[in-house]
């Protein structure tokens, strides 16, 4: 549900690294990555019984072929193909497949030229437990600046959509749209590099929109005010185990990263990455720390 901005900082971060801010680059290009990380509220409870943490293995394999329309302009066309599998909840273990078409632009070739991005994806997602099988699209647009030869300065806007197969409820018979969301991100981040090799990264980002929270059913039964306040459809899901429940709410997010990537070779990296959200549904609120380690390697 969330994973997908943790890859994006990674590879962010990588080609910030090789490729710094030129739109010169081979007309192909084939990268790979491998993420081990940690979700320390995997569920988004809210109660300290609904709260699930897991392991989590991601693999990543993707191609680019960039069209250079003279030097101040290029498209570039991507597919990516990549596995996430858990370590304790495998109900969650999904496959993606996302194409993705940008077109990236200077003002001009100075070397402190800011880049812009247009960018439109668009994937499925193929989970072990069905009802959250679905088809994606996200849509935005970055703009990175460099300060100097050290400090990258980077930002955007994007709105992701999921929409997932319908859920029948043969308990009271209604079909529910729980897993479909919608969500707006805007960011600002900056690279740091240290030296030749070593390159520090933050980033803060601000998420507005749909999440999936999941709860045990005692939960909506000891608290119903609070299961009234945030409820927008509620089915049940035995994803993590029986007699739990899907919930569809609302929410403001902060999130912060701090990482850094260091490369082995000029086409290898190793990328650690720290993350904590904050979200705010009204009465409703919790938080999340994650940690990944990512080996990038570009072919």
């Amino acid at each position: 549900m969330m994973k997908s901005s943790l890859v994006s900082i990674t590879f962010i971060s990588f080609f910030c690294l090789l490729a710094r801010t030129s739109l010169a680059v081979p007309p192909t290009t084939y990268t790979g990555s491998i993420t081990y990380g940690n979700d320390s509220n995997l569920t988004l409870g809210y109660l300290k019984s609904d709260i699930l943490s897991d392991d989590y293995f991601h693999a990543a394999f993707n191609i680019s072929h960039n069209v250079t329309i003279n030097p101040m302009n290029k498209l570039v066309f991507s597919a990516t193909a990549s596995t996430t599998s858990y370590g304790k909840y495998d109900g969650i273990n999904h496959n993606d497949i996302d194409l993705k078409a940008s077109y990236i632009f200077q003002l001009s070739n100075h070397f402190r030229s800011p880049q812009f991005s247009l960018y439109f994806l668009t994937g499925s997602g193929d989970y072990k437990v069905d009802l959250r099988d679905n088809t994606h699209m996200q849509y935005g647009a970055t703009i990175s600046y460099r300060i100097d030869d050290r400090t990258l300065l980077r930002g955007g806007f994007s709105n992701e959509s999921i929409d997932a197969d319908a859920t029948f409820d043969p308990g009271t018979s209604n079909t529910y749209q729980t897993f479909d969301t919608d969500r707006n991100t805007t960011y600002l981040g900056i690279n740091i590099s240290q030296s030749a090799k070593l390159s520090l990264y933050a980033s803060l980002s601000l998420i507005s929109g749909d999440i999936v929270a999941n709860w045990r059913d005692s939960t909506f039964a000891s608290d119903i005010p609070l299961a009234t306040q945030i409820a927008w459809e509620t089915i049940p899901d035995t994803t993590f185990a029986n007699n739990w429940s899907s919930t569809k709410y609302n929410a403001d997010i902060t999130k912060i990263a701090i990482g850094f990537n260091y490369a082995l070779k000029p086409t290898n990296a190793i990328d650690a990455v720290i993350e904590s959200l904050d979200a705010d549904a009204g009465s409703y609120s919790y938080a999340i720390e994650r940690y990944s380690l990512s080996y990038l390697h570009r072919f």
